[in-house]
């Protein structure tokens, strides 16, 4: 290979992290390296140690028939992982060896994943290691291969992978926390949709970062709320105001600039149907997973003339509330007051404020709105009755 120079290895680095950004560029990668080394075949390849088996991932001149049967079969009589399983007592940089340093020529030759799997590709010529490791579980590695003709790797290859070994660790790992972010991320989002109430997340600025489906059939009826440039608006100028004075409050709660806890507010619907009970609060940033568009505020919007199915018991169950308590905390989560709620319940206000303040006790909330703040967030979505 040619002699390392300064350009050759600051270009592969910033491949590497173009690789980390973004999957797709992990070929790139892989075919500059092997120019690098004068190599071939060249692979990121994933042991799982657990499951006894293998997965090449982003590869470059691999025959994809033998890319399957090397994870189907050839990964269990690999001559060449066996020994480097053996060195992986040592540091990474250490395990980063050619093939004949691991198993030497003639022993490889009696071998079935030589004669088998190695020769008939002509890639009888190695030399990788070991990227990130876990002990007893997984290992992901970089392999480079090439023909006899062109013998041995050199030390000069190894020295070069050695150079770029701490970056492949952190693009290697920086994938992995963003592959669990997004599953994270898919995992919360879904379970939005699992709420009865239209659920709205907005960032810092205010703009929409995710809604669940109850909050899209709300929004596409724009009667009352609508969105635009992902931005909420109610049906005229001064409910918008004071829906966006709400939301930037709450914002900078969670900015640490200020103290506000968000606050209710009735929108009147041009259709002439009740008003839309919205509840703005600030949403701490661990609530949902960290891949969602760092959400800042949650905007609950109850439609009064959609109700949902779920039965007051379900309340009852989850808060191990009786029957009047349940029945109360539902009126209140349609956005009713506790006044009105006492009346269409045909019971005294002094009850109600009872039965409230034992809902306080079992549901552990200090206030109205962190009442029905956390009721609506505990109450899971069956078929709506319009």
């Amino acid at each position: 290979m040619e002699v390392l120079s300064q350009e050759m290895v600051l270009g592969l680095i910033g491949r590497i992290y173009d690789a980390a950004a973004d999957p797709q560029f992990w070929p790139a990668f892989l075919q500059d390296f092997a120019d690098a080394v004068a190599g071939t075949a060249t692979a990121l390849v994933h042991y799982d140690f657990q499951e006894s088996r293998a997965n090449i991932g982003a590869s470059i001149q691999f025959d994809p028939d033998y890319v399957g049967r090397y994870n189907a079969h050839y990964v269990s009589c690999d001559a060449w992982k066996a020994a480097w399983l053996a060195r992986f007592n040592r540091t990474a940089a250490e395990a980063i060896v050619t093939c004949e340093e691991l198993v030497s020529p003639d022993q490889l030759a009696k071998t079935e994943f030589f004669n088998d799997y190695l020769s008939p590709q002509d890639t009888v010529h190695q030399f990788g290691g070991p990227i990130d490791i876990s002990e007893g579980r997984w290992c992901s590695t970089l392999t480079c291969l090439r023909p006899q003709k062109r013998g041995p790797f050199g030390p000069e290859a190894v020295r070069l992978l050695r150079l770029l070994l701490p970056h492949l660790q952190r693009a290697i790992q920086f994938h992995r926390r963003s592959a669990e972010l997004e599953g994270q991320q898919r995992t919360s989002l879904a379970a939005l949709d699992h709420l009865a109430v239209a659920t709205i997340l907005l960032d810092e600025k205010g703009k929409i970062a995710a809604t669940n489906r109850e909050a899209d059939r709300l929004l596409r009826q724009n009667d009352g709320l609508s969105a635009t440039s992902r931005t909420l608006r109610a049906a005229n100028q001064r409910e918008t105001q004071e829906l966006h004075a709400l939301i930037a409050g709450a914002a900078r709660t969670v900015q640490r600039q200020g103290i506000s806890a968000g606050g209710f507010l009735a929108l009147p619907r041009p259709s002439g149907k009740r008003p839309l009970s919205v509840l703005v609060a600030p949403l701490s940033r661990h609530a949902f997973a960290p891949g969602i568009q760092t959400p800042a505020v949650v905007v609950f919007v109850t439609d009064p003339e959609r109700k949902p199915d779920s039965p007051p018991d379900a309340l009852a169950r989850l808060y191990e509330l009786t029957a009047a308590e349940s029945r109360l905390a539902e009126l209140l989560m349609q956005g009713e007051t506790v006044v009105r709620a006492a009346e269409r319940l045909s019971i005294s206000h002094n009850t109600a404020r009872t039965h409230l303040q034992r809902i306080y006790q079992k549901t552990g909330a200090t206030h109205q709105s962190d009442l029905v703040r956390l009721l609506l967030s505990s109450t899971f979505a069956q078929p709506a009755r319009d």
